[in-house]
């Protein structure tokens, strides 16, 4: 297996793969939650379980872009700054949060093709805005996955919607 290969496995299979043994995945820390759950914000200064979808799902769009050499300025992907944190808009529906998680999953997926196709000379090549070599950067992009699944966890976990092996 070619190292973009082993990249591009982790990176989907961590965040998708919904038997994973030692932790739970993106897919079931998001699942079966209602919009209203999705978007209530727990307590000050924490982030509703949406505002993570949407922020998650930036910074892959944003991987995914630059390694397809496009733009990928905050605003292209809908973020207000840099942090990449895009709304979650006035209408918390059902029909919208199910596409704002789907969004992420697509992407991910998207994502993970991207860095499949890529040689290792290309994974060695610098991306710029990442500040690192391409190979850093899908490390850094699975690790912050990583990271905010645990945090929509917790958040959920806050909310008292426990989720069995968390």
């Amino acid at each position: 297996m070619s190292e973009a290969q082993h990249l591009a496995a982790a990176l989907e299979r961590l965040f998708s793969e919904p038997r994973m043994s030692a932790f739970l995945p993106f897919i079931v820390a998001t699942d079966g939650l209602t919009a209203a759950q999705a978007a209530a914000v727990p307590a000050p200064r924490f982030n509703s379980v949406w505002a993570i979808v949407n922020h998650v799902w930036f910074w892959e769009a944003n991987l995914l872009r630059l390694l397809q050499g496009r733009e990928a300025d905050h605003r292209t992907l809908g973020a207000p700054d840099k942090s990449g944190w895009p709304p979650i808009g006035e209408d918390h529906g059902e029909a919208d949060w199910q596409l704002a998680r789907q969004r992420a999953l697509e992407t991910n997926a998207a994502l993970a093709r991207e860095v499949e196709r890529l040689t290792d000379d290309e994974l060695a090549q610098p991306l710029p805005a990442w500040g690192g070599a391409k190979h850093r950067s899908v490390q850094g992009i699975i690790a912050h996955n990583s990271y905010h699944t645990c945090e929509i966890i917790s958040v959920r976990h806050m909310q008292g919607l426990w989720l069995e092996g968390a």
